[in-house]
């Protein structure tokens, strides 16, 4: 079946003459799907504002802040009513750190140490070690930035007491890490400030 201009015809299917409408508009493809890619990688790159959204544990009510930062991608430590858990992986029961007498949660300790290890050795075989050392050695001895992989979100609920999250503290900087963030959620009209 042929193709044929758009427009008024007759009942033979020619095209009448003399018609005031004899404008045929067409649809530019090509703009559209340009308009489509730029729409979509708009909505792709504002899909995830930060780089690090952290789930947050239904067991826990965080606390909330004014003053807030955005987190970078680190281990998460919970402290839950119930549980201390990293990464999702349940440590130790809440009840057991509570009562003990040492500063040092031990399952909480070795599992850092655990995790750190196997970062330390996945940035080394993928060179980033390499590029490090050569960054740190250009750049003034008191400028240089922590380890990523040490680094330490911890999320505590409100109704924790303080001894206890300074046992977890405790631990995580024993454990061998360089920076610990608390996750809090932030008030309404309060910014976030980026580092």
């Amino acid at each position: 079946m042929p193709i044929f201009v758009p427009g008024i015809r007759d009942r033979h299917n020619r095209a009448r003459r003399g018609s005031s409408r004899n404008i045929v508009a067409t649809l530019s493809l090509t703009a559209m799907v340009d308009m489509f890619t730029v729409l979509v990688v708009f909505l792709l790159q504002n899909y995830n504002v930060t780089g690090a959204a952290i789930e947050v544990d239904d067991a826990v009510q965080l606390p909330q802040a004014s003053e807030v930062r955005e987190l970078k991608p680190a281990h998460v430590v919970v402290v839950s009513k119930d549980n201390i858990l990293v990464d999702s992986e349940i440590i130790a029961k809440f009840a057991d750190v509570r009562e003990q007498q040492d500063w040092n949660i031990v399952n909480l300790y070795n599992k850092l140490q655990e995790k750190f290890k196997a970062d330390k050795e996945k940035a080394g075989v993928l060179g980033l070690n390499k590029v490090k050392q050569t960054i740190d050695q250009t750049k003034v001895s008191g400028d240089a930035e922590s380890e990523d992989y040490l680094r330490v979100s911890l999320q505590a609920d409100k109704a924790i007491d303080v001894l206890s999250i300074k046992k977890v503290m405790s631990t995580i900087q024993n454990a061998g890490a360089t920076e610990i963030n608390f996750a809090v959620l932030k008030t309404q009209g309060s910014a976030v400030k980026t580092q």
